[in-house]
């Protein structure tokens, strides 16, 4: 029977993005089953796969868990032994069931076939047709069968020390999906993995990261103060924060769908460092408390607040996959009190007031497009979320991002976008220039031009205000659906 593997395994297998893979589905080159896909058809799709090569699938990983701000982790962060072991076994009880299975096959053929010659050889039924023709066809047949090519050997076992490295988590009812690795804990994972889980305290105290473990195995891997009660308990009850995965897991889990799914926060944040790399803006960062960490969606923003000063809006420049370091690219306003206070009043360590977060400039996670990003001066603060959100779940085919500077402006973070530029082959950027604000509209043919067909394309742009409605109008007269226009003034 053909071996049955998930969208977002087979895409590890085979180093692509799972976008890649549901473009080939839609074109009806592969066929997929409840999210599933047949082996046959992956090595179908992609006959020169190095299986055994996984080096740029490594580096991959390697610049993407770089660009998304993850925490570092001490080197012995792995899977502990007891966790490890219940895999494995895991994995050679369905090795064993799997050739046992095989083996009553191999047995039931060989005696088809014998009885097909103790039939031949009884007097009588020489003369019957039918029988020699059904004869003759199951032998033609078998001699046809051919067993798993040297392909389908390594990929299966290639698959099966994913499993032992990565046990892989199934959100219901959103299907999304994603890898546990090392010691982290479900929640940890979900989240460096870009989806928007429910949780508050992360350290389990609250019970907000509640969820019901449908099958698959998890390991309690830290103690929690919330009490789950004797019903929830039975009925496969966790808290995700508190426990990893074992085996293959399906979860029954609340998610943030969208932004009026996040809660509205205040808390405060400590200063880490203000940098300056050009003279039209400052980049802060800061850092929550680990135990009231910011849940928000990539592009949104939030309200700060310091020293009794009027709130300052700000757009969020960090990824959601790492809710306790806060980015944030503030232009420089002569005159602003906020911004002065920050130049010259702030030191590492001080207390910044957060609201939020706020805003609607989010990615649609369930579109299979690919996308386009624009962002002009500090406006590609946001922008730069919404592409580490996007790298870390892994879906988008192609990246195309357009950073517009005008006069006395820079690419102040210029080198990280070449940066991905070089490490991801499916990442494309360009720097662009020009005079005035009015003048980013003159520069649209410049960015369409690299397109043939917009209809394949989200686009999400974050401009000054008053070019918002005209960057638009542009862009939807070129050929690009209004729905899969996303603007965003600079804030």
């Amino acid at each position: 029977m053909p071996r049955l593997i998930t969208l977002s395994r087979a895409a590890r297998l085979v180093g692509v993005k799972r976008g890649a893979l549901q473009k080939k589905i839609r074109a009806g080159e592969m066929r997929t089953f409840e999210g599933e896909i047949l082996l046959p058809d992956l090595l179908h799709a992609y006959p020169q796969t190095q299986i055994e090569d996984t080096t740029m699938l490594e580096r991959v990983e390697q610049i993407m868990e770089q660009a998304v701000n993850k925490i570092v982790r001490p080197a012995d962060d792995a899977p502990n032994t007891d966790t490890l072991a219940a895999r494995i076994l895991a994995l050679s009880q369905e090795l064993a069931q799997a050739r046992h299975e095989a083996r009553r096959y191999s047995a039931l053929v060989g005696a088809l076939k014998d009885k097909f010659s103790e039939l031949a050889a009884e007097d009588g039924t020489t003369g019957d047709d039918a029988f020699s023709k059904l004869r003759d066809w199951f032998l033609q047949a078998l001699e046809a069968s051919e067993p798993a090519g040297v392909a389908d050997e390594d990929i299966l076992a290639k698959e099966a020390f994913l499993r032992v490295m990565a046990a892989q988590i199934r959100i219901l009812p959103s299907g999304h999906e994603f890898f546990i690795e090392g010691s982290d804990s479900i929640l940890e994972a979900g989240l460096r993995s870009g989806l928007a889980l429910s949780y508050g305290c992360s350290s389990g105290n609250c019970g907000l990261c509640k969820a019901k473990v449908i099958s698959g195995q998890v390991k309690k891997i830290c103690p929690h103060d919330y009490v789950l009660t004797e019903t929830e308990k039975g009925l496969g009850y966790i808290l995700s924060c508190s426990n990893t995965a074992v085996t293959d897991v399906v979860l029954e889990a609340d998610e943030a769908l969208g932004a009026r799914d996040i809660p509205h926060q205040e808390i405060a944040i400590r200063v880490r460092k203000i940098e300056r790399p050009d003279d039209r803006v400052l980049i802060l960062h800061a850092r929550t408390p680990r135990t009231n960490r910011l849940r928000f969606l990539a592009g949104q923003y939030l309200s700060l607040e310091a020293n009794d000063l009027p709130a300052l809006d700000c757009a969020i420049a960090s990824c959601p996959c790492d809710d306790m370091n806060l980015q944030f690219h503030l232009p420089v306003a002569s005159g602003n009190p906020f911004i002065e206070h920050l130049l010259n009043n702030t030191r590492q360590n001080d207390l910044i007031s957060i609201k939020g977060p706020h805003g609607e400039f989010v990615l649609n996670e369930e579109s299979p497009r690919s996308l386009i990003f624009i962002g002009c001066n500090a406006g590609f603060g946001p922008v730069k979320s919404l592409i580490e959100h996007a790298m870390a779940l892994d879906i988008a085919e192609h990246i195309h991002v357009y950073w517009i500077v005008t006069a006395a402006n820079s690419h102040y973070l210029g080198n990280l976008c070449r940066s991905w530029a070089d490490a991801l082959d499916n990442f494309h950027y360009t720097a662009l220039v020009t005079d005035t604000e009015t003048g980013i509209e003159d520069l649209l043919p410049n960015i369409l031009n690299d397109f043939d067909n917009l209809n394949h394309y989200d686009c999400y742009a974050c401009v000054p205000g008053p070019l918002v409605e005209t960057l638009e109008a542009s862009l939807c007269r070129h050929g690009l659906p209004g729905k899969q226009v996303h603007m965003e003034p600079i804030r």
